[in-house]
This record gives structure tokens, C-alpha cells and sequence, in this order.
């Protein structure tokens, strides 16, 4: 009986798929296990093949130099130089040295490779500081000879014995080839000592272009999906199949270090990219090494597109399998999940999560019932929404309705006939001005408002402080009319943020005041905003009004009789902001000590087609 439960709670869908799996999971192994041995086979024997390639190439190269120091010997004991290592030339005597130079290579150096395929002497530099420069008599010999010393040729270690140079720019060249291989040479000196004179006579130098010694492997180059590499023991580069590296002069440090630090010449090692196959060959006639690297992945693709082809083979397998037991099981278990995930969405907030009915069963009935049950709490929800937004307006009305407009209009326009016939002109233009805000304070009892007719209303505001403040107050109206034009806004919404500008900023400050207002609509949203550079708050003051705004004043500070008021103030704007139009923490303030303060107002955008003809949102507008 226990097992029966433990498979009944494990469902038909879950003990279908882990049968599947049973069967798939040991074939996929053994398949895997098999890939992997022909693949460290396949490995090995490349790794065999590849050595053997090295090998050929560094026999090649060996056989290169070997012909270089044949050539050296021989016209080390040569003296039919010897007339012309002794020889000094003037200044004037400079075209006599070209012609020499022309008669050595012409009458010595031919005679000596006939068939012209042995490599010869690129320059000779005399013990008497003369320079014959074989690949390009008009290059200024003062370089060549700068060179020379930089490479230290009269080193007293040297002796006889041939040092190469790593690859560099050929400076025996007044003028570089196009091709970067032609460019580049690696330069090998010799020093040649007279037994007979006791003295070390001249430099031989040669310089083996790069494209020489590349051509001893280049069919080999292009065949291989890796790079060749002939560097010094030292790691330095002599040549190399990638003709970026050979562009740089040097190997990549991470690849230097990873062929110097080599426990074995073919061995597989791991850097950067990946696993390499590094094979090496040192030189039986200098330090040279021969190294060639290849991607494992390159030399395993064809197997491992196979294995994955089989592996993705399997999946499709198992993908077919799940979607015939998911069609099956979708009739019965589908519908308990919809539910499941609907009831989630409710339990987070969302009450129009509803279902579609698709069933004509018990399960379609249980889906009906939780339909209506939501259709149901969001009607209740609405009309709660709906008299507490009617308590406010009424709340709002009973506020305005304290004001008896004509009683004000009245008494206002005695105060500009009186301030005129008393010659007090700026007392009429302030109750002018008051007059204005209070009449457009009313608004035909309108709460939406034109966005021009609230700019008109603050404007009006800022009459009265400019009479006020003179020349300590400056207030810069930023936007565009034109675009605003079509734009409503909520009333007496932007007269109490400019307001509260003057309640924290302009006590104790010692420079005009600059409030700055710009308005901007953007993605559906008109976003207002108000900056001054007067006192600024501290932060513990500035998150007392961010308090205020968000919560309202508590009762202690509603007690405090000496504290300052912002009238209708910023916690109404934001409350009558989230009232009208559902928006969340619409009013931001940010301000710092001594630089100033800007505040924030975001309001989705309200045109002509979202009001009704009395001037109040439509239904589609009022919550979001």
C-alpha cells in the first residue's frame, strides 16, 4: 500500500519522463564514453603526425643555416679580401668604395655561387671602421655602422662563433619592400680573426630574410590548421607562419611562456583559448626551436560535431517523448496549473488574473465559479476606490467653498482703487495679482485644469513675491507653449512647490534667488520640474519634508504653532496626484545645504480627448 501511495504521489506525467530518462541517461553514457576514447586516440596519432612534420621543417631550416656557415668558413680563410679590408676611403672617395663594393660582389661572390642558389655576405665592417654594405651600397653606412654597435658586434665573448639576432626591420635597406615577410630579416654576425695579423679583421653579416626561411614551410604552413613558430631558446622570433606575429616581432607572452615552461617536446597544454597540441624541435646547429601549435578542437571538429549531432539526436528524443506525454496529460492537469499560477497572480496584487474556460466539465465549472468570485472582489474594490475619491473631492469642495469668491473679488478691487488714489500703485498691482490667483483658484469648481491656466495661477503667485522681494528674486519660466498647449494638469498644483522654494530657501540667503520651472513631456509622461539656489536642507531636514509629503504631518507638528506651513502644500499635491490618476509617489524633493533645491512632479499625460465636457477626467483615466 506504501509504494502505491509513493507512485500515485509521484504522478503518471513525472513517472513517465524519469522511465524515458532511465532508458536514455545509460545510452547517452556509454556513447559519451566511446567519443571520448577515439577522440584521445585521434588526439595521439596527430600528435605523432604533427612531430614528425616539426621535424622536417627544423631539418630544413638546420640545412639553411648550416649552407650560411659553409659560406662563412669559406671566405673566412678566403684573402682575396684582404686588399680591400685594408683600404680607407675619404669623403671624396666614396663612389671608389661603391665600385669596390659592386667589384666584390660581382667578381668574388658570383664566382663563388655560380648557380646563385647559396646564400651570401649582406655587409662587411672593416677593423678600420669601413663599412661595405652588399644588399644596398646607397644606404648612409653612419646607420648601418649605429646598428652595428647597437648590437654590440665587437662583444670580446663572441670571438668567432655566429650569433643571430631576432627578427627585425632589415636596416641594410635605404628602402623597405611592401611585403612584411621581404621587410623583416634576422641578422647573424661573425667576427673573422687573422692568425697571421693577430687581429680580428671584419664583421660578416648576414641578413636571412624572413621570407626565406618561411618558404622552407610555407606549403607545410597552409596545410596545417595551427600556427609554426622558429624562435631562439630564448623565445625571441625568428619567423612564423601568421603574418600578424611576424608584423609585431614578437610571439605572444602567454604563448612564450607556455613553450618555455614545456616539460615535454609534444605535449598538450591549455592556455587562453583553449587546449593546444604543442610540438617542438630544437636545432642541431644553434638554439633555434621549431614549434607548432594547433587547437585541439581543431584537430577533433569532425568528432565532436558528430557527438554533438547524436547528443542533439537524443534530445529531439526526449523533447518528442515529453510533448506526447504532456498532450496526453494536458486534459487533466493543464487546467490545475492555469489555476494554480491565477491564484499566485491574486495572492500578488493582480485581481484581473482570469481564466479562459475552455472545458465543458468539473473543472470548467470550478474555473467559472473563480471568475465570477474575482469579477465580484474587483466590483467591490472599485466602488470602495470610488467613495473614498468622492469623500476627497467633497473634502476639497467644503475647503473652497470656505472662500466666498465675490466677497473677495469685491474687497480686492476697493484695495486697488484705494492704493491707486493714494499713489501706491504696487499695492493694486499685488491685489490685482491675488485677485487673479483666487479667480483662477476656482475654476468653475473644475479640478482638470488647462496646464496654460496653472501657469497663469503661478505666474500671478509670482507677482505677488516679485512686489514683494524686488531685486532678491528672479523667477525663469523654461518650455515650450506651443507643446504644453494641448496639455492639462490638476489645479493649484504647481503655486505650492514654487511656494515651498520660498519657505526653505530665501531665509538668511545673502544672493538673489533664482527659481527655475520647466515642464516637458516625455513616453506619456509630463514631468514638472522646480529648482531654486537658495538655503537648501540638510538631510536630516530634507527627510522630515519627505515625510510630510509622503505621510502628511504628525500630530505633534500638526501642534506646533511656530512651524512654517506650505498652505495647501506638497503632501496634497502628491495625494490628489495618486487620487486622480492612481500614481505612486508622483512628488520627489532633492536638496543639498547652501546649493539649492529641486522638486519633481510626474503626471501621466492628460490631453482634450481624456476630459469630459465639465472639465473632469473620464472613467478610463481616473484610476491606472
Amino acid at each position: 500500500m506504501k509504494k502505491e501511495k509513493k507512485k500515485r504521489n509521484l504522478g503518471l506525467k513525472g513517472r513517465m519522463l524519469f522511465g524515458i530518462l532511465q532508458v536514455l541517461i545509460p545510452i547517452m553514457i556509454v556513447i559519451t564514453i566511446l567519443f571520448w576514447n577515439t577522440r584521445k586516440v585521434m588526439k595521439q596519432e596527430y600528435m605523432r603526425t604533427t612531430q614528425s612534420r616539426v621535424t622536417d621543417i627544423a631539418n630544413k631550416i638546420d640545412a639553411k643555416l648550416s649552407d650560411i656557415y659553409s659560406v662563412s668558413d669559406n671566405f673566412a680563410a678566403n684573402d682575396q679580401l684582404d686588399k680591400y679590408i685594408e683600404k680607407e676611403y675619404s669623403p671624396e672617395e666614396q663612389m671608389y668604395k661603391k665600385l669596390d663594393i659592386v667589384s666584390i660582389y660581382s667578381n668574388i661572390f658570383s664566382a663563388y655561387d655560380m648557380l646563385n642558389k647559396r646564400e651570401r655576405i649582406s655587409a662587411m665592417y672593416t677593423y678600420k671602421g669601413e663599412l661595405f654594405n652588399f644588399l644596398d651600397p646607397n644606404k648612409d653606412p653612419n646607420e648601418v655602422i649605429e646598428k652595428l654597435q647597437d648590437l654590440n658586434i665587437e662583444d670580446p665573448d663572441l670571438l668567432m662563433k655566429f650569433r643571430w639576432f631576432p627578427l627585425q626591420d632589415n636596416f641594410l635597406l635605404s628602402n623597405y619592400p611592401e611585403g612584411i615577410r621581404e621587410k623583416k630579416a634576422v641578422m647573424g654576425i661573425r667576427r673573422i680573426y687573422s692568425w697571421e695579423k693577430g687581429r680580428y679583421e671584419y664583421v660578416q653579416l648576414f641578413a636571412l630574410k624572413e621570407k626565406d626561411i618561411y618558404e622552407q614551410y610555407d606549403e607545410l604552413a597552409e596545410s596545417t590548421p595551427g600556427d609554426i613558430y622558429i624562435i631562439t631558446g630564448d623565445g625571441s622570433l625568428i619567423s612564423s607562419s601568421n603574418e600578424e606575429v611576424v608584423k609585431a616581432g614578437e610571439i605572444p607572452r602567454e604563448l612564450k611562456k607556455m613553450i618555455l615552461e614545456r616539460t615535454e617536446d609534444s605535449q598538450e597544454m591549455r592556455d587562453a583559448s583553449g587546449n593546444q597540441m604543442v610540438n617542438v624541435k630544437v636545432s642541431q646547429v644553434n638554439d633555434w626551436m621549431t614549434v607548432m601549435i594547433i587547437p585541439v578542437k581543431a584537430v577533433t571538429r569532425e568528432m565532436d560535431v558528430l557527438y554533438y549531432r547524436i547528443f542533439l539526436v537524443m534530445l529531439v528524443c526526449v523533447g518528442l517523448c515529453a510533448m506526447m506525454i504532456l498532450y496526453l496529460y494536458k486534459s487533466f492537469m493543464d487546467p490545475i496549473g492555469e489555476l494554480n499560477a491565477s491564484m499566485k497572480e491574486v495572492y500578488g496584487g493582480n485581481l484581473n488574473a482570469f481564466i479562459e474556460v475552455k472545458q465543458k466539465n468539473e473543472m470548467g465549472d470550478m474555473i467559472r465559479y473563480y471568475n465570477s468570485m474575482l469579477e465580484r472582489i474587483n466590483t467591490h474594490i472599485i466602488e470602495d476606490l470610488r467613495a473614498e475619491r468622492k469623500k476627497k473631492e467633497l473634502e476639497l469642495e467644503v475647503l473652497m467653498s470656505q472662500i466666498n469668491p465675490h466677497f473677495l473679488y469685491n474687497t480686492l478691487e476697493n484695495i486697488v482703487w484705494i492704493s491707486n488714489d493714494a499713489g501706491r500703485p504696487d499695492i493694486g498691482r499685488m491685489a490685482a495679482s491675488l485677485g487673479r490667483m483666487y479667480r483662477l483658484s476656482i475654476s468653475g469648481g473644475q479640478v482638470i485644469v488647462l496646464m496654460e491656466h496653472e501657469i497663469e495661477h503661478l505666474m500671478a503667485y509670482v507677482k505677488i513675491q516679485k512686489n514683494r522681494y524686488k531685486e532678491d528674486f528672479e523667477f525663469d519660466l523654461r518650455t515650450d507653449m506651443q507643446q504644453i498647449h494641448e496639455l492639462y494638469s490638476l489645479k493649484i498644483m504647481l503655486q505650492p512647490v514654487v511656494e515651498n522654494s520660498f519657505l526653505y530657501g530665501m531665509t538668511g540667503l545673502k544672493h538673489p534667488m533664482l527659481i527655475r520651472l520647466t515642464i516637458k513631456e516625455k513616453d506619456g509622461w509630463v514631468i514638472i520640474k522646480v529648482m531654486d539656489n537658495g538655503r537648501g536642507m540638510d538631510k536630516e531636514k530634507l527627510n522630515e519634508i519627505r515625510n510630510q509629503i509622503r505621510f502628511g504631518r504628525t500630530e505633534s507638528e500638526e501642534q506646533d504653532k511656530n512651524r512654517r506651513s506650505t498652505g495647501i502644500g506638497l503632501h496634497s499635491v502628491e495625494m490628489r496626484i495618486k487620487l486622480y490618476f492612481g500614481v505612486e509617489h508622483a512628488v520627489s524633493i532633492y536638496s543639498k545645504k547652501d546649493v539649492g533645491t529641486l522638486t519633481v512632479i510626474r503626471i501621466p499625460k492628460i490631453t482634450r480627448d481624456d476630459v469630459d465636457e465639465q472639465g473632469n477626467l473620464k472613467e478610463n483615466k481616473q484610476i491606472k
